[in-house]
């Protein structure tokens, strides 16, 4: 007997948004509906729901401008995104090795980061094709980024080409003329930006038909990236900064179709994955949109798009969390159509990596295309209301933003004049206080620290030079987001071996098990962010009993931590006890609420409770716990 099919689907009435809206508005019992909106850097916020009717128009597909789903009509279905690892050891010959190493197993591309600061230290051609000893030219793309001299190390390259044989027809990668990167990373242009793109003007024509596959211009947002910029930010910037360098080039004689298609554009990928993915997204819409509107033909307005992972991420503590934070990276690199991915070794923060951090960032990468196969899907993205809408929301505030810069009169112009260098200062602050109150919380640092972890060490990177021009707003300084907690762990760590003990805090856990541990436990991660080492204690049979437990654990400092309801009674009467038996500082876990001056009275010192500045509050212990 044949079975009826199922149709659960059409049994019942298709929910609308209001209906939807209503059930939500009956949860939230009174609170505004903004409450279920996450705010994203940037001035854009996500939304709890996204349906067919939020969504922007389809975009075109894939390989049609204005290139949203990317430059390829099937996608990177074929071969995958190029592995194209970058490398900065300022030791050509430990270079040359880690190149030959990732190219035998698995990358297909390099990128160099060149100078005597920040990179490898490559003053000749000679030098160069040490370097690129194990890097077949005519099979290997060879991405160049130099922190000084841009033409000097292009023309390295093509001199390395021609003492080899390879036919300039057969190069391909970038030679990273981005003065205005330089700018921004150095404080320096020498030579002006008129007169280097004038300068460059003749390679571009030259090569463009000589070595198409070879592009002379760098569009590079590392500087901004790495200073702290917002998402927004760092795609308007770039695209101003290529905007720029068309009108510089029309100014040298070379058309905008031409020009457009020797820009080499290197974006850095952050912690937010849907965004990121989107933002990659807009980058390709706006960028067309650019190319489109100096006159560039819809080929010309194709993005070639280099992704790395971003450095601002990464922490010196407990860095195997790295290892997922550049994972989360890549994908989303990956998500959103990057032409080439850089995944960083795991231990970059804490100088020179090793082989074995650069085995896994190569792995990775491998992993995603050959193993999770993200390589099959041309747009994996496309079609999500969610990422759709987002990648028109963050196109649109970036846009607004290159309008702004814009009228100031251009990227050169916000660079030199300070305004990008206010925009970042707003920004860090911003972004500091949410690390500081671990509203952007950090893993293995501000959240779940560890503080017996091995320690992990490599060979440092040479300090930066102190030659380039300071004056104004410029050389952007690099920052990570962990530094400040990883500040208070460093002095943790200089106490410990000046004293042999590191600095101690008794927790006087009030009431049962099940009342404190919520409380206990969230104090106790809070004091090891801050490098300060937990004694915990509880079960006290009356105050008497918790003061000598305290003086018997020898730690200066005490913090209680309880239920609320047992706050009163406890905190002023033990407060004083402990201040009796030597206690330097007492603190306690939660808001005071209407006791606050009772407690402040009684002689407790600070407060612990989530969304402080924590980070000024454990500052303030090691100050009276004599931790410099």
């Amino acid at each position: 007997m044949a079975q009826e099919p199922l149709h659960i689907a059409s049994e019942f009435p298709a929910p609308s948004v209001e209906d939807w809206r209503r059930l939500v508005d009956k949860d939230l019992k009174g609170k505004p509906f903004s409450a279920l909106q996450s705010q994203l850097e940037g001035g854009l916020s996500l939304q709890p729901l996204y349906t067919q009717q939020d969504a922007a128009a389809p975009p075109e597909p894939p390989g049609v401008a204005p290139y949203v789903r990317g430059t390829q009509a099937l996608g990177l279905t074929e071969g995958g995104w190029v592995v194209c690892q970058e490398y900065s050891e300022p030791d050509v010959t430990q270079a040359a090795e880690a190149i030959r190493t990732d190219l035998e197993r698995g990358a297909w591309g390099v990128w160099l980061l060149l100078g005597d600061t920040r990179g490898i230290r490559v003053p000749d051609a000679q030098a160069l094709r040490r370097l690129l000893a194990h890097a077949p030219l005519d099979t290997t793309p060879v991405h160049l980024e130099p922190e000084s001299d841009p033409l000097t190390a292009a023309n390295h390259l093509l001199h390395v080409a021609e003492q080899t044989g390879v036919a300039r027809a057969a190069l391909k990668g970038s030679l990273g003329v981005d003065p205005l990167g330089i700018l921004a990373r150095t404080g320096a242009l020498p030579a002006g930006l008129d007169a280097t793109l004038t300068q460059a003007a003749p390679l571009v024509t030259s090569l463009r038909e000589a070595s198409p596959g070879l592009r002379v211009l760098l569009v590079s947002t590392r500087a901004y990236a790495d200073a702290g910029a917002t998402s927004v930010h760092e795609l308007a910037w770039a695209i101003a900064t290529g905007v720029e360098y068309l009108r510089g080039l029309e100014r040298a004689g070379v058309s905008p179709d031409v020009a457009a298609r020797s820009i080499q554009f290197a974006m850095s990928v952050g912690g937010q994955f849907f965004p990121e993915i989107a933002r990659l997204r807009a980058a390709r819409l706006l960028w067309a949109k650019a190319v489109a509107a100096c006159g560039g033909s819809p080929e010309a307005q194709a993005m070639a798009l280099h992704a790395r992972t971003a450095s601002t991420t990464k922490t010196q503590r407990d860095p195997w969390v790295n290892i997922l934070r550049a994972t989360a990276e890549s994908f989303a690199a990956v998500v959103g159509g990057a032409d080439s991915i850089s995944t960083s070794p795991f231990d970059e923060a804490l100088g020179t990596p090793d082989a074995s951090a650069r085995r896994l960032a190569r792995n990775t990468q491998l992993i995603l295309r050959d193993e999770s196969s993200l390589n099959r899907v041309a747009d994996p993205a496309g079609g999500s209301y969610y990422l759709e809408q987002l990648t028109q929301d963050i196109a649109r505030a970036a846009w607004a933003e290159l309008r702004r810069i814009e009228a100031l009169g251009g990227m050169a112009r916000a660079l030199t004049e300070g305004d990008v260098a206010r925009g970042l200062s707003e920004t860090r602050a911003a972004r500091d206080k949410a690390v500081r109150t671990r509203k952007l919380p950090i893993v293995g640092v501000s959240e779940f620290p560890h503080l017996g972890e091995a320690p992990v060490s490599r060979e440092p990177r040479p300090a930066p030079s102190d030659a380039a021009p300071a004056s104004g707003p410029l050389p952007l300084r690099p920052v990570r987001v962990a530094e400040a907690f990883e500040s208070l762990r460093d002095a943790s760590d200089r106490h410990l071996a000046a004293t042999g003990a590191r600095p101690r805090a008794f927790l006087a856990s009030l009431g049962t098990v099940a009342e404190h541990t919520t409380r206990s436990t969230w104090t106790a991660n809070v004091l090891a962010a801050g490098g300060i080492e937990p004694v915990d204690a509880h079960g006290f049979a009356d105050i008497a009993d918790a003061a000598e437990r305290f003086a018997a654990s020898g730690a200066p400092l005490a913090v209680i931590s309880g239920p609320d309801a047992l706050y009163p009674e406890w905190v002023p009467a033990l407060t004083a006890a402990l201040k009796a038996k030597g206690a330097r500082a007492v603190a306690v876990a939660g808001r005071p609420g209407d006791h606050e001056a009772a407690f402040r009275a009684a002689g407790v010192d600070l407060f612990l409770y989530a969304g402080a500045d924590l980070f000024a509050l454990l500052s303030s212990l090691h100050q009276q716990l004599g931790v410099a």
